[in-house]
């Protein structure tokens, strides 16, 4: 379900997709950040509103936020962007719109998981056997009740009425089992990621999950958040972020036209209350 935050502005929008439990509260934060040139959409799981039925395979979900991308902005250049678990969504629809030869500049990751799900949880997430189901229900409740409990999040249902809750939460499930069964694929083209502190070090220890998955050029920011705390807490220093990020495209793709390594990669870090600033690129 897409849900535009801002479609004013004349620079390539800006579509985010949600995370491990279907949505992505952080909308009007981000565009308050990026400020009024930059349009933002949201990208919701599907099946929230009741509009479109619930996916729990990415592929298929994949394919689904493209076609609502393609009928929000048919033409012209366009920045994918995807939240913790659901970056690996946002690789899927950038792989996509790509082989449909789409321009979509750097692929922007925000604190992605440091271990991919589908090998922690697979076995956890079989929603045939009712207690995993109603266990899984629960979960994505709490949590999206918690969300919600937040003056600054900006929920795409209503948690205070029980059909428009329920709604959002069996989305959230089909989210959620759809992301931990995934079996991430090699994308090759440049990305933008934004890693907190507390997963840094796996997010770039060579022999983890992401150097494998993630083999084209990177441009990193490393903010001094734990992953909890980066979206809460954080939340205005990942939407500065951003700015910067988006700011930084059109060199960055410059740069990575010109670079022979497939392992090149530039790594800044944004302290708490600073603009971001650069300290070292590794060559």
């Amino acid at each position: 379900m897409l849900v535009p935050v801002q479609t004013s502005g004349n620079k390539p929008p800006l579509f985010f997709v949600h995370g491990l439990h279907g949505v992505m509260p952080l909308g009007r934060i981000f565009a308050d950040g990026l400020g009024p040139d930059q349009p933002i959409y949201a990208i919701q799981a599907n099946g929230i509103d009741g509009r479109k039925p619930v996916l729990d395979d990415l592929n298929k979900m994949s394919l689904s936020y493209v076609e609502d991308v393609e009928a929000a902005r048919p033409t012209g250049p366009l920045v994918i962007g995807g939240m913790c678990d659901g970056t690996l969504a946002a690789i899927e629809v950038a792989r996509e719109l790509h082989n449909k030869g789409r321009k979509i500049g750097p692929v922007i990751l925000a604190d992605p998981l440091a271990v991919p799900r589908q090998i922690r949880e697979s076995n956890a997430v079989d929603t045939r056997q009712p207690g995993v189901a109603r266990q899984l229900y629960e979960r994505v409740r709490t949590n999206l009740l918690d969300y919600a409990s937040r003056p600054y999040n900006q929920m795409p249902f209503d948690a205070s009425v029980p059909d428009e809750l329920h709604r959002a939460v069996l989305a959230g499930v089909g989210a959620l089992v759809g992301l931990a069964t995934h079996s991430p694929q090699p994308f090759l083209g440049p990305m933008q990621v934004i890693v907190s502190a507390g997963r840094a070090a796996s997010f770039f220890h060579p022999q983890m999950f992401w150097h494998e998955l993630l083999p084209g050029p990177r441009m990193i920011l490393v903010l001094p958040w734990k992953h909890n705390d980066l979206f809460q807490s954080g939340r205005e220093a990942v939407a500065r972020a951003l700015k910067f990020l988006l700011e930084e495209a059109s060199a960055f793709e410059v740069t990575t036209e010109c670079r022979m390594e497939s392992d090149a990669a530039m790594i800044h870090a944004f302290p708490r209350g600073a603009d971001p600033v650069a300290l070292q690129q590794a060559q």
